[in-house]
């Protein structure tokens, strides 16, 4: 785990964001588009990189393009001197399969937001574990037209380098209590359980660990956080933050049930000195605030709320 982390460069209206899908293809052209019309509403230039929509190839749809396009598509986004920030399209599933192809002294060679959750997750943390590089994990572009008009903002105001710096948590469940400080990383549960045993695998140590989850059975979600305790990652934390744990569908009561047996195992494997907090606006339904990862936050039980530490972030 690196120590310290740098924070990219802000951006400012008429900088370019460039995007791009390094796991799965985007699904609908119309929420790719509104999303591109939102950024440039919002004062910014796009650049588009690498393939967007689905290729007829093998992989059954799955990927966007071949390991070896993805992974050049965000180097060229990296080296681009007109890119400022970087935006994932969707996730999907892929960016564990480009980890080998990607150039680490390139990356840690220059500071650049990115931007995404779900499967981007395995990037997000690659930048800041890896390459000393702050990143966010927050909305992607195809979710801006069905998500939270203030959680796009958030992301904006992110990329320029303006973070809420103490955190409101109104649906806050304190599993177990306590304060925490740490470096804040993690996001997709499946994401971080595939990179175990692997040399992308970093220590969690006084980390605050951020988990959330669409579309895995209990069984599954049991399975993923059993196997996180067996390898000794939930003992050393400072902190865990719980987000949405979700079926994928929108039965209210399956969810409840999901998310309810999702916290009762977390408080049977998770050592009763953590402090573990639920109803983080985080995760594929709802709201998904921006969040982040490589910088300092605290847990503070006296205000109930969640504080970012920007200033634990260096500006080399």
């Amino acid at each position: 785990m690196i120590k310290e982390c740098r924070q990219p460069p802000s951006l400012r209206k008429g900088d370019t964001i460039g995007i791009f899908c390094p796991a799965g293809p985007a699904k609908n052209a119309e929420l790719v588009q509104c999303g591109i019309e939102l950024l440039q509403n919002a004062g910014f230039l796009v650049q588009c990189e690498g393939q967007i929509f689905p290729l007829n190839s093998s992989h059954s749809g799955y990927l966007s393009d071949s390991d070896a396009s993805r992974a050049a598509a965000l180097h060229r986004l990296w080296t681009n001197e007109k890119v400022k920030a970087i935006l994932a399209v969707r996730g999907g599933y892929g960016c564990l399969r480009i980890l080998p192809l990607l150039d680490r002294k390139l990356l840690s060679g220059q500071a650049k937001w990115l931007a995404g959750f779900s499967d981007v997750t395995i990037l997000l943390n690659f930048l800041s574990c890896h390459c000393g590089i702050a990143s966010l994990h927050g909305p992607v572009l195809s979710s801006f037209m069905r998500g939270d008009q203030e959680d796009r903002e958030l992301l904006l105001q992110a990329f320029s380098g303006q973070f809420q710096e103490e955190i409101p948590l109104p649906h806050l469940e304190i599993l177990q209590g306590g304060s925490a400080k740490g470096r804040l990383i993690g996001g997709n549960l499946a994401s971080l359980v595939h990179l175990l045993g692997t040399p992308w695998d970093v220590s969690w140590d006084n980390c605050i660990l951020l988990l959330e989850d669409t579309g895995e059975y209990m069984y599954r979600i049991d399975r993923m956080l059993t196997q996180l305790k067996l390898a000794g990652r939930l003992d050393g934390l400072a902190g865990i933050l719980v987000g949405t744990f979700d079926t994928g569908g929108d039965n209210t009561l399956a969810n409840l049930r999901l998310t309810e047996e999702t916290w009762q195992r977390l408080q049977e494997l998770v050592p009763a000195e953590i402090p573990v907090w639920a109803g983080i606006p985080v995760g594929h339904q709802g709201k998904n605030i921006t969040l982040p990862l490589g910088m300092m936050v605290e847990m503070n039980a006296t205000s109930g709320r969640l504080h970012l530490l920007p200033a634990s972030l260096s500006r080399q």
